[in-house]
């Protein structure tokens, strides 16, 4: 279920868009210091065009791999044993593409929790990455009652770190 698929097959509606701070690298402490890196890089959080001075550009065609833990909860107005998919869409070098995180049947007056992991394998560093819904008619309003999106931290190695309370 962890394919790529092309956006413009889908008809999503929109959640929430993820903040670039959550995906983007920061500065090192010592660039702090260093009064035109520290502006550039909060004037490429902002998404504006400027000359950015980060040792990574946004248009590079490396490989890049960011995984998520997603995870929400939804009611859908006039359902009735529909089926739901909760998406991951992003943009990166190559064009728009989606990935289904769970999908599941809602139905009437009954609240759905979608859940799951994704790794997004981009062409550089995404544009954007958005958090939708697919599956619903053109009537049909969703209500989201809880939404969590967590970038999944890995070690040098690759291995997921994990932590319990």
């Amino acid at each position: 279920m962890s394919e790529k698929i092309p956006t413009r097959f889908l008809k999503l509606r929109k959640l929430t868009a993820l903040a670039r701070a959550e995906f983007l690298e920061g500065p090192k402490p010592k660039s702090l210091l260093d009064d035109n890196k520290r502006k550039s890089f909060i004037s490429m959080l902002r998404g504006r065009n400027v000359n950015v001075l980060a040792s990574k550009p946004l248009t590079s065609t490396k490989q890049c791999s960011l995984s998520f833990n997603v995870a929400a909860w939804l009611k859908v107005n006039k359902s009735c044993n529909q089926l739901i998919s909760l998406v991951i869409s992003y943009k990166d070098s190559e064009g728009e593409f989606s990935i289904v995180v769970d999908e599941d049947l809602i139905s009437e007056d009954y609240s759905l929790m979608l859940s799951g992991s994704v790794t997004l394998n981009s062409k550089g560093v995404p544009e954007f990455i958005r958090i939708c819904v697919a599956g619903l008619n053109a009537d049909q309003n969703v209500f989201v009652d809880d939404l969590h999106v967590e970038k999944v931290k890995t070690d040098s190695l690759g291995f997921e770190l994990s932590h319990t309370a």
